[in-house]
């Protein structure tokens, strides 16, 4: 008996998607006489996709571009913990020029920080120039 029922669910699903076929042959055939425009379409397409193509390999050269750009970022950070790492060292061992150094370092961090900042132009030229 579950064999008939099996059977029956099958024909039953089987006749379903029958019709789901002829019907949508029967769309297709209406479908085919209104892609004309599209089939012209299609032949100019490859024009259209070489641009698409050439932007996205263009974004991506600005992007890996101002990736390397950033890579004076680390050299800067690097640079700055050494410095202050210096200048805590030099005002431990010699209290009496601590102030002088202070200065030092200052003038040290803007030359730093001035690598960092042109660092960063260079990047925004390259994304939005």
């Amino acid at each position: 008996m579950s064999m008939q029922k099996m059977s029956l669910g099958a024909a039953r699903c089987l006749s379903a998607s029958l019709a789901r076929v002829q019907a949508s042959q029967g769309v297709a055939t209406l479908a085919k006489s209104a892609q004309a425009p599209v089939v012209a379409r299609a032949q100019a397409a490859p024009a259209e996709v070489a641009q698409v193509r050439s932007m996205s390999v263009l974004a991506a050269s600005k992007m890996v571009g101002a990736g390397c750009a950033t890579i004076a970022l680390a050299g800067v950070g690097a640079g700055l913990g050494v410095m202050f790492g210096s200048l805590i060292n030099g005002a431990a061992r010699n209290p009496n020029i601590a102030k002088q150094l202070v200065g030092y370092a200052l003038l040290g961090f803007a030359l730093t920080e001035s690598i960092a900042l042109f660092s960063l132009l260079v990047v925004f030229l390259i994304l939005f120039a």
